[in-house]
């Protein structure tokens, strides 16, 4: 799914997980962590939007050749160039680390655009994501493919879909209007997520593209279309009504 929407919909359960992935840095004394955990912290979580960037790029060689001052003017130069608002994590973590190394006058302008964001976008944007603003009530996301997996290995536990490896067919988890259709064939699982819609369930079908245990593996055409297949007969099996975004 694309995450397009108002931003107050991004509150709730991402802030907590915000608080749990970057605690090293809100949470523990300044001391803890060198500006070279911090800043590849920074780096592991950036959305893959980014990474094609040349700062984030330059940032990343930095890091290599261990350049800390460099590497955090990139990430800077980063949000600057893109006028993207970055979360309120990131700007504290490059902070931390400019003090760390006695940058003053980055370490206030790191937090000066803490200050920008809440008066921009009025609200906090999550760690591992990026806003985009479009208007006052339009806006878009970006969001950390490592922090999106940590989701999904989290949901996958709630969901004990590890069970599901020797069931075949097909099985319905849902989270209240939500919830994923899990999909077992010969020993490998598939996973489409789904909403519930005026007329049944909407299926995001457009977004398989791999099989997700017990390895992640292309999924090929033919395979997609046996579990579209396997999808429908579910669907009249059980009478559930279904409607594929494709």
């Amino acid at each position: 799914m694309r995450h397009f929407a108002k931003l107050q919909n991004v509150s709730g359960n991402s802030k907590t997980t915000t608080v749990k992935l970057f605690n090293f840095i809100n949470r523990q004394p300044k001391t803890d962590f060198s500006p070279e955990q911090i800043i590849g912290r920074l780096v592991d979580y950036m959305p893959n939007f980014y990474r094609t960037h040349r700062q984030f790029i330059n940032c990343v060689e930095f890091l290599d050749n261990r350049e800390w001052e460099l590497a955090l003017d990139s990430l800077i130069e980063l949000a600057d160039e893109t006028e993207h608002y970055f979360s309120e994590d990131f700007w504290l973590g490059l902070a931390d680390s400019a003090d760390k190394m006695d940058l003053t006058d980055k370490a206030n302008y790191c937090r000066k655009q803490i200050k920008r964001n809440e008066k921009d976008i009025k609200s906090k944007t999550p760690f591992g994501w990026t806003t985009i603003k479009f208007d006052d009530t339009h806006f878009q996301h970006h969001i950390s493919d490592k922090l999106k997996e940590e989701w999904a290995t989290e949901r996958r536990g709630k969901d004990k879909v590890q069970e599901l490896l020797t069931k075949e067919g097909v099985h319905l988890k849902s989270h209240g209007r939500s919830g994923f259709l899990y999909i077992t064939d010969n020993g490998k699982v598939a996973e489409v997520e789904f909403e519930l819609g005026m007329n049944g369930l909407i299926l995001y079908f457009n977004n398989l593209t791999s099989w997700s245990l017990p390895t992640k593996q292309i999924i090929t055409v033919d395979e997609k279309q046996k579990i579209k297949l396997d999808i429908n007969n579910w669907a009249r099996n059980t009478k559930n009504a279904i409607e594929f975004d494709d």
